[in-house]
Parts: C-alpha cells; sequence; structure tokens
C-alpha cells in the first residue's frame, strides 16, 4: 500500500538528486529517506531509483512511475485542503448556545484562524442527539449521560442564583432561604437542563412547597417574565451578566448553601487527537473562567 511519507520520499530525491538533500527538504534523516523509498519500490516490486555516490538518478520504471507519484501527492494535497475547509460543527443547548459559545469560539478562532465553525443551538436533548447520529462534531451541554464510545469533559461549572425584577420585595435581600422562596410564584424555564434535579436535591421534602407558576420554553423568555413582575426564577449566573449590569433584574443567593452547575462537551471517542473537536474541546477546559469573566 502506498504511503504519503513514501511518495515525499520519492519525490524528494527525484527532484533534489541525492538521499541527503532530499532529507534536508524533508527536515529528516537519510536512513529514513532511504527506508521509504525502499519500502516504495518493495511495494511496486520494481526498482524506482539508481543509487551511486554522486547522484540518484531514475530507473526506466521510476521515470515511467513519476507522473503518477506527481498526481497522487497533488490529489492528496487537496483532499486534506478540502478536508481543512470543513466546519467544525458544534451543537449547543440553548443557554450555552446563545451566552457562552460566541465568545468560546472567538477565543478558538484566535489561535486557529483558518478553521471554519458551525454552531448549531438547539436543546440538550437534540445536541446530544447530534452528536451520537454524526450530524455534529461536538455539543456543549448543560447535562450528562452515559453513551459508549463517547467522551464527557467538564469545562466549567457555574453557578445558580435566583433572579427576581428590581421591585420585588426580594430584591433587597442579598440572600434567600427555601421557605422564602415558596412564597413567589416560580417562573421555569428550558426543561431538560438538569436543574430541576439539583433544586430537588437542595430542597429536599420542601421542593413540594415551591410555587411553579409558569413553564417557559426558554432562558431569555424567562428573565422577560421575571423582569414583568410576573413572577422569580432559578438560572445559570451567566445568563443574566448583563441584565444584573443594567440593573433591570436583580440576583440573589440562596442562603443555606451555593448551587452550581457543570457544563460539559460531548465527541466520540473516535476522533483523532489532532481533530478540531478535541482541539476545540481541550481549548475551553484550559480556557476555564478566563474568557468567560471578560
Amino acid at each position: 500500500m502506498l504511503s504519503i511519507s513514501q511518495l515525499e520520499s520519492f519525490l524528494a530525491v527525484v527532484d533534489a538528486g541525492s538521499f541527503q538533500l532530499a532529507a534536508e527538504r524533508l527536515d529528516c534523516s537519510q536512513p529514513s529517506v532511504s527506508q521509504q523509498l525502499r519500502r516504495l519500490e518493495e511495494g511496486l516490486g520494481v526498482r524506482l531509483v539508481a543509487r551511486n555516490r554522486s547522484r540518484s538518478t531514475l530507473t526506466r520504471d521510476g521515470a515511467a512511475f513519476l507522473p503518477h507519484a506527481r498526481s497522487l501527492l497533488s490529489s492528496a494535497a487537496r483532499a486534506h485542503e478540502r478536508l481543512k475547509a470543513r466546519p467544525l460543527i458544534i451543537a449547543a443547548s440553548s443557554n450555552i448556545g446563545v451566552y457562552l459559545a460566541p465568545r468560546l469560539i472567538k477565543s478558538f478562532k484566535e489561535i486557529i484562524s483558518d478553521q471554519p465553525v458551525r454552531l448549531q443551538i438547539a436543546t440538550n436533548r437534540c445536541s446530544i442527539d447530534a452528536v451520537l447520529s454524526g450530524e455534529a462534531d461536538l455539543a456543549l451541554t448543560e447535562i450528562s449521560e452515559h453513551h459508549a464510545g463517547y467522551e464527557w469533559q467538564p469545562w466549567r461549572r457555574e453557578k445558580l442564583v435566583v433572579i427576581v425584577s428590581p421591585d420585588n420585595p426580594l430584591a433587597r435581600m442579598r440572600r434567600v432561604t427555601k421557605r422564602e422562596l415558596a412564597e413567589h410564584p416560580m417562573i421555569g424555564g428550558e426543561p431538560g437542563t438538569g436543574t430541576g434535579r439539583i433544586l430537588r436535591e437542595f430542597f429536599g421534602a420542601d421542593f413540594q412547597l415551591l410555587r411553579i407558576e409558569m413553564e417557559l420554553g426558554s432562558t431569555a423568555a424567562v428573565k422577560e417574565a421575571v423582569k414583568a413582575g410576573l413572577g422569580i426564577s432559578i438560572v445559570l449566573a451567566y445568563s443574566v451578566a448583563e441584565d444584573l449590569a443594567f440593573g433591570s433584574l436583580v440576583a440573589i443567593e440562596f442562603d443555606e448553601a451555593d448551587l452550581f452547575k457543570s457544563l460539559y462537551t460531548i465527541y466520540s471517542q473516535e476522533q483523532p487527537n489532532s481533530s478540531a473537536a478535541r482541539t476545540f474541546s481541550a481549548h475551553i477546559c484550559d480556557i476555564g473562567e478566563t474568557i468567560l469573566s471578560q
């Protein structure tokens, strides 16, 4: 079976005229060039290059094979460029896709500027399914599951906060108890985010006291409902950062404990180490809180 390295070694010897100069062009050792050419000749069953002390020259078979070698290497280069131009497809849950993903992608493209990226925003369930079906290379989610052959990487822990409108009586408080929360109508957001599980564990038997009066489909809708005075809600802190700075919402912490939710990436274990999916996942794990706190 022909390999790219074998073709590169053959053409380097032909163009340079010697094994030593070919090795310098390829930035490798002369024995390595000799070995690659020998494997190519053994695979083809013919001698391609006549070796001598002064100069290496093509044999008759080598001259016949030369245009095919150049064509094969050129085709391989075009195929590689075509694959490099393929976008990295990222599926993200709505909260991550709206509030975090744009800055993550910008940071990623600052180090790999020629990598196209396509972002698909959906629910956690749809984002995970997109990776499992091969429609996306990687997903950013607020939940994790077990799927054989797939890797989950936690890349951020985000705080949960209570949000209220500025004229709500709770707005004057820095921390709020479970009992105080139960006195106000609660507005729910996107289903399937795992927030309900965290709150059930936190509230325990008191969870039934929460007055969940509305179930809205997105955090954006929840925020507008809270601003309108329809109730209070519990959201991830990053999703209301601009609203807090503008003063249209007030965030309050839980009195009994601080609640956090982990965010994850998921991709196939079959992704090569050099793949854009693994590179992106490693990048967002490395930057931690820095890029998102700016």
